[in-house]
């Protein structure tokens, strides 16, 4: 990939990310009163933060078993209420200790 390839990628991906949060912003004068698309909106952080992280929870690992030990306790502290770094040490410590006995 040439210097001039990647420049015009880069320029490419911030323009869109620029629109995608400008235009809103441009076209809505209201504030929204639709529930349904205030919920939406409301929800979608988390759906792209779960996008991006649960790949990579079955692809860090490198073995099924570990990588299902880690999600699961991952899981199951954060339905807990449990903190992220206690969430995150802890699902990383169940994913070694089953990769370490299998």
């Amino acid at each position: 990939m040439t210097h001039d390839t990647l420049l015009a990628l880069i320029l490419a991906v911030a323009a869109a990310t620029y629109l995608l949060r400008a235009l809103p912003l441009a076209l809505l004068r209201r504030p929204l009163r639709n529930t349904r698309a205030v919920a939406f909106i409301g929800y979608l952080p988390y759906a792209i933060l779960a996008a991006m992280v649960i790949p990579g929870i079955f692809s860090g690992a490198g073995t099924r078993p570990a990588s299902l030990a880690g999600a699961a306790v991952a899981f199951g502290l954060a339905l807990a209420g449990r903190s992220l770094p206690t969430v995150a040490a802890l699902a990383a410590a169940a994913a070694f200790a089953v990769s370490l006995l299998a």
